[in-house]
């Protein structure tokens, strides 16, 4: 898919030149939002990738990999953040936002990188000046170090500006070196987006309270269930149980994550095995315990980079005397003793 921009500019070649986006979906107002990826729902605010030297032409960008994960460091709102791995130097990944009016911009990130990140900030608007069929774009090169996040706003930076012909995307004009608010003000004010991002040294980074379009995007863990079975419940005192769990994520697909079986008697305190169970190829961790009396089971999800721990609900085995009775003997009836003499 391409990178969706203005109404106004979606009939110019603009449109199929730059990148695709990562997530597509239907308009959602709001002021703060939390996501458990990188889709965020907005038509006007949403994550893409484009080259770092240039909109136009070949090569094109290239998407990175993500993942929700905890740090680095303390994450800018909640915990976790969006981490961002690029498939190759020269591409960055960040929030695309559209504005009615340059002087109205209003993007910003927070990025964070154990080796620090290089980006680029791109401005594309059509001032009341522009020429028919072309317009104004804007470069600015980013920097995040390493030790700790940043916050970078779009509007802040100071843009190389060029006027560009839509349809061959050559360079037609230039300008001098200005912020939005000040390329507005000698050039007049208009319509287009902003797209910023980081990457282009192929380094992987992280982001965290993206802005975009009124909405601010804090990336948090995703919302896992974990279900526990057991094949009997009721057993006689020495007999084996096979205990069963499973992880399942929002759209109920099976995630396979490890699991602790915790054991409980009398309403006492929950007792954890030794080790967690893996998942088999089908995404089931199993577990067999042999119980000498009536135990509740559950299964302890571990917090994980991308979801909270959790666990199941509690299941109770009963477990009654064995079938030859309870005092260990075979159930016979003892010799009488002699009679006395």
């Amino acid at each position: 898919m391409h990178v969706r921009l203005l109404a106004a500019m979606a009939a110019t070649a603009l449109t199929t030149t730059l990148a695709a986006t990562l997530v597509a979906g239907p308009a959602v107002a709001a002021d703060t939002r939390t996501l458990s990826g990188p889709a965020t729902g907005d038509p006007n605010a949403y994550l893409t990738f484009v080259r770092c030297d240039a909109l136009f032409g070949a090569p094109a960008a290239t998407a990175p990999r993500s993942r929700i994960n905890l740090g680095p460091y303390s994450a800018p709102l909640g915990r976790r953040s969006l981490g961002l791995v690029p498939s190759a130097p020269g591409s960055a990944t960040g929030p695309y936002t559209s504005f009615d009016a340059l002087t109205s911009l209003d993007a910003s990130l927070s990025v964070a990188a154990t080796r620090g990140s290089q980006g680029v900030s791109w401005v594309v608007t059509a001032t009341p000046t522009s020429p028919r069929g072309t317009a104004w774009t804007g470069r600015a090169a980013l920097s995040a170090p390493a030790g700790s996040w940043t916050t970078v706003a779009s509007s802040a930076q100071t843009y190389e500006w060029t006027l560009v012909d839509l349809a061959s995307g050559a360079v037609v004009g230039r300008a001098d070196d200005a912020t939005p608010a000040a390329f507005a003000a000698a050039h007049g004010d208009g319509p287009g987006f902003a797209v910023t991002g980081f990457g282009c040294d192929g380094r992987p980074f992280n982001l965290d309270a993206v802005r975009g379009a009124g909405t601010t995007f804090d990336f948090e863990g995703v919302q896992l269930r974990t279900s526990v079975a057991v094949h009997e419940t009721d057993v006689r005192a020495g007999e084996k149980v096979t205990i069963t769990g499973s992880v399942t994520d929002g759209a109920e697909r099976l995630t396979g994550d490890p699991l602790v079986l915790q054991t409980r008697v009398g309403g006492g305190a929950w007792t954890s095995a030794d080790a967690p169970v893996l998942a088999d190829r089908d995404g089931v961790a199993r577990a067999t315990l042999e119980l000498q009396e009536t135990t509740e089971v559950r299964w302890h999800r571990p917090e994980s980079q991308y979801a909270d721990e959790g666990w199941s609900e509690a299941v109770t085995v009963t477990v009654t005397a064995p079938e030859d009775g309870t005092d260990g003997t075979d159930g016979t009836e003892p010799p009488e003793a002699p009679a006395a003499q």
